[in-house]
């Protein structure tokens, strides 16, 4: 279930200037360049006045060269304004962006894995990339627009008013039409802007799930469906942003027709006044360029109206996830040193679903250094153990112990540098085959990283990457089988050396000859520590001398194998097809492999 502050769009609005407002000495920079380009438009208007009330009507050569040359100064600080306004402005967006994207990175690396599971991966892409990069329309475009087009609309009704108030009181009148238009049809473009953000986020949620599941589609022959099914999803999202559009369009053609009526009865007015020598060609000239200047940021705020509201549709989904909650919960107790290793299970119980209990008032122990096996039909709670016992979740009741303390009184970092998990499904990261072998183990010696690399029986595969260890695997470990990244997720572990493994199925995707050779490898590696393995292969659990049976969530037998097949029923229903006669040593005959 997510759990998330829905900020309004006003909220959102306030938000993002106060991102920007983080960057106040270049905001301050822009502010004067954009001055230095809207003051010289404005002042460039004035000397169209002068000019033609003198030079044009006077032929006076010297009067010209003066207003050339301040023309000629006036666009030398324009260009300027142009240039630097417009890199300040970038680099405010890009700063912004990039903090806005590493506070969202750096919370879902925070928050409880149940509110990350909330998402679909594609889902959460989209609002990193999509939703964050529609927001550089903000400071690009929007903060341009407001400042800019500010200055040189406050500038030229000052202007007009300076002119002819008359004819001033006459234009203005279009600005409270323009404002209606903007108030009742940006309404509209947000909640279409808002609507078509999910919908590309849907979008790229189902072209991750294709790419990830493309051998499956392929398997069975789904391609057409797959295919049909983005094709509607990607028509639904263009005609949603067709509909905005139709809508945006609609907004900038009424402020068009707006303005232009507004500044064609100026034009007439001013003409008549003109005509009876009320005021001089030159003035009238300058009244309406200013008038023009007047109207062009009117229409272009119809521009900015529809861009505000896409991109607040953008920052309200980005910002849902920096206030993604709840973040894991630190403890403040740290480990003893040395750590023993016992570990310990006290009545947990957990569930996924109210009416689906996983594990129920479950209890078991592990002496410290002890290596022991757990079996259970699946979905029967091993996996939820080995993720409740680096907390990336919590028991509903119970308690876990390590050495008697309590890890939900632990600091994370202390727990988890105690307890490793190594999964099924080991995730390969883009990268070097060391930097995969050491992740999360930075600085580890050379001397450690060949010993995990021969007894995690990697050798092979060191040999067949170009490069050896240097060689870079690519994205998810694809040029890799699965034995192979299994066999890099136990060198990972070997590396970190934790004082408690848990091997959660992972050997599964090796084969018997393989997996046995590296369990003897690793035989005196592990009597050093404590190892809680899970698997489903009676081989492999044949090797512990302990095995604890789950049923229900419960235990319901803990003892060697051969004595769990004569006085365990569930033990004997889990393996029935591996079963075969069973030495007296304990380990069997044959067993499927």
């Amino acid at each position: 279930m997510k759990s998330v502050v829905k900020p309004d769009q006003r909220g959102t609005f306030s938000r993002l200037v106060r991102e920007c407002m983080r960057f106040p000495t270049l905001l301050v920079m822009i502010f004067l360049s954009l001055g230095c380009l809207g003051g010289g438009q404005l002042y460039l208007t004035w000397i169209a006045k002068k000019w033609t009330d003198g030079p044009l009507l006077t032929g006076d050569r010297f009067a010209m060269a003066q207003l050339g040359t301040r023309a000629g100064e006036l666009a030398i600080v324009m260009m300027a304004g142009l240039f630097f306004s417009r890199y300040l402005l970038n680099l405010v967006n890009q700063l912004m962006l990039m903090r806005l994207r590493d506070r969202a990175q750096r919370r879902l690396m925070e928050v409880e894995i149940r509110a990350l599971r909330a998402y679909p991966s594609g889902e959460l892409i989209s609002r990193f990339l999509n939703d964050a990069g529609q927001l550089s329309t903000f400071v690009r475009e929007i903060l341009r627009r407001l400042i800019g087009e500010s200055i040189v609309l406050v500038g030229a009704i000052t202007m007009l008013f300076y002119l002819n108030w008359r004819l001033a009181l006459l234009t203005i009148v279009m600005v409270p039409l323009v404002g209606a238009a903007l108030g009742r049809i940006g309404k509209v473009i947000r909640a279409l802007s808002a609507q078509a953000q999910k919908d590309v986020g849907h979008l790229s949620a189902t072209l991750n799930e294709q790419l990830h599941g493309v051998s499956t589609i392929k398997g069975l022959l789904a391609e057409t469906h797959e295919e049909q099914r983005f094709a509607r999803q990607n028509d639904r999202y263009r005609r949603r942003v067709m509909h905005s559009e139709l809508w945006a369009a609609t907004l900038s053609t009424s402020v068009w027709l707006i303005t232009a009526l507004g500044l064609l009865a100026v034009v007439w007015y001013g003409t008549s006044q003109v005509a009876s020598k009320a005021v001089t060609s030159g003035a009238l000239l300058a009244f309406v360029l200013y008038a023009v200047q007047t109207v062009e940021p009117l229409r272009r705020l119809s521009e900015v109206q529809s861009l505000l509201q896409q991109s607040l549709a953008a920052g309200s989904r980005v910002f849902e996830l920096i206030d993604l909650s709840p973040t894991e919960r630190e403890g403040s107790r740290g480990l003893p040193t040395p750590i023993g290793g016992e570990f310990s299970l006290e009545r947990v119980s957990f569930r996924y679903h109210p009416d689906k209990p996983v594990l129920n008032d479950l209890s078991f122990s592990l002496r410290a250094r002890e290596n022991a096996a757990l079996v259970s039909i699946s979905g029967g709670g091993k996996s939820t153990i080995a993720a409740l016992a680096i907390r990336l979740r919590d028991p509903d009741t119970g308690s876990i112990l390590i050495d008697g303390i309590r890890i939900a009184d632990l600091r994370l970092s202390d727990l988890r540098g105690c307890v490793a998990v190594a999964e099924q499904e080991a995730f390969v990261f883009t990268g070097t085959l060391r930097d995969n072998i050491c992740y999360g183990s930075w600085n580890a010696e050379e001397a450690s990283i060949h010993a995990a690399v021969e007894l995690a029986g990697l050798e092979s595969v060191v040999a067949s990457v170009p490069g050896g260890l240097n060689g870079v695997l690519i994205e998810a470990g694809h040029n890799l089988s699965g034995g192979q990244k299994q066999r890099i997720a136990l060198a990972r572990m070997i590396v970190r050396d934790p004082a408690i493994l848990i091997l959660d199925e992972a050997t599964s995707a090796l084969d018997s000859d393989t997996e046995s050779l590296i369990f003897n490898q690793l035989a005196d590696w592990m009597a050093r520590r404590t190892v809680l393995l899970m698997a489903h292969r009676l081989s492999t659990i044949s090797r512990f001398p302990r095995v604890i049976v789950l049923d229900a969530g419960r235990v319901v037998g803990d003892g060697r194998v051969t004595d769990l097949l004569e006085t365990c029923p569930p033990f004997s229903r889990i393996f029935a097809e591996q079963i075969a006669p069973v030495s007296a040593s304990g380990q069997p005959a044959r067993a499927a492999s």
